[in-house]
Parts: structure tokens; C-alpha cells; sequence
């Protein structure tokens, strides 16, 4: 993991957008479940579209913490989500389906993880990620736990879309490279 923030993290670049704009009109059209419990399944639950991010989702408020945030996301069968980074950490816990994140800092090699029901893992702070549900004819969920809170009040919360997406073809041919044995493959970020 790296020790420092790329330069420029604090402001999108010119070559990408912020996504904060669309999703802060999402949640004032679909808002976020408040409480001390979500009273839902989380594999089963309604998700309404997020257009942006090419998946379904849900904000939760809970117990009306100022600093974590949560939402679970859905990926369509056989697809992927937005190549995105953001300045929050996350934690990412599958609840439903398999599949694998493309995960990388900017000019860096790309790195995968493969994930199933049960896993959790995080994309470090400000890495490019994208998400692909490797299962053709049902959907994949994961929750993500996030501090969004905190930047959003020191102002430091930037979320960017990578300006390549990678195609479905593009992440199986990463998959397979990692699959390979490589002695020279870095084992972390």
C-alpha cells in the first residue's frame, strides 16, 4: 500500500469527472435507509439503477454516524462496474456471487483479486478499481463500508471515473495473467 496521495488528489483532473454530483442526486432521489439496523436481506433486497456506476445500489445511514458510510451494490450477470477511484478508504465484503476486481495506482501495472461469498478485501486509498461478476446468469452484491463522512467534512471527498474503461474481454485476459505463475508479480499494491 502506498504511504502518500498522488498529486492532484484533492481536484479531478481535466481528462475525468467527478462522479459526487451524481450520486448525491441519486441519494436525494433513492435515500439512504437510516436506523440501527437495515431491516433487508442484503442479498435479496431491492436495488434501484445507478447509470453512472453501470449497477444497482443503496446508501444506509445508520445510527446517525457522521464519519462511516455503507452501501451495497449490485453488478449485473456477466457485467462490470465503472473503472473508478475515490479518496475514501472502503471495505468491500461480498455478500452474494464470485468474480474479481482490477485493481492499480495510476501508471502502475494492474493487479487482480478474485472474489466469492464471504470475501473481504479493500482497494487502496485513490487506486483505480473496477468490479466484474464472473457469473453469466445471476447477479454478484457486495457491501462497502466506507469513511466518507470524515472527507466530506474536511472537504477532501473526490470520487473519479477512470477515462478507459476496460472491457469485459480486457479484465478476463487480466485474469488470466494472474492465474499464470509469475514469479516477478508483486504480491501487493
Amino acid at each position: 500500500m502506498r504511504k502518500d496521495y498522488q498529486p492532484g488528489v484533492l481536484q479531478p483532473t481535466q481528462r475525468s469527472a467527478s462522479e459526487i454530483a451524481a450520486r448525491d442526486e441519486f441519494n436525494r432521489k433513492h435515500p439512504p435507509i437510516e436506523g440501527l439496523v437495515v431491516p433487508h436481506d442484503l442479498r435479496k433486497m431491492e436495488l434501484p439503477e445507478r447509470p453512472w456506476r453501470n449497477n444497482r445500489g443503496q446508501w444506509f445511514d445508520l445510527a446517525g454516524y457522521e464519519v462511516l458510510s455503507a452501501h451495497v451494490a449490485e453488478l449485473k450477470p456477466g457485467s462490470c462496474s465503472v473503472r473508478h477511484r475515490h479518496t475514501t478508504e472502503a471495505y468491500l465484503y461480498v455478500v452474494k456471487g464470485y468474480g474479481y476486481s482490477v485493481i492499480n495506482y495510476e501508471g502502475e501495472p494492474e493487479q487482480v483479486v478474485e472474489w466469492s461469498e464471504g470475501t473481504l478485501f479493500a482497494p487502496p486509498r485513490w487506486a483505480w478499481h473496477q468490479h466484474f461478476n464472473l457469473d453469466e446468469s445471476d447477479t454478484s452484491r457486495y457491501l462497502a463500508i466506507q469513511d466518507t463522512g470524515l472527507l466530506r467534512t474536511m472537504k477532501l471527498h473526490q470520487i473519479e471515473r477512470h477515462p478507459v474503461q476496460l472491457s469485459p474481454e480486457e479484465g478476463a485476459r487480466l485474469l488470466a495473467e494472474l492465474r499464470q505463475p509469475d514469479p516477478d508479480r508483486r504480491a501487493d499494491l
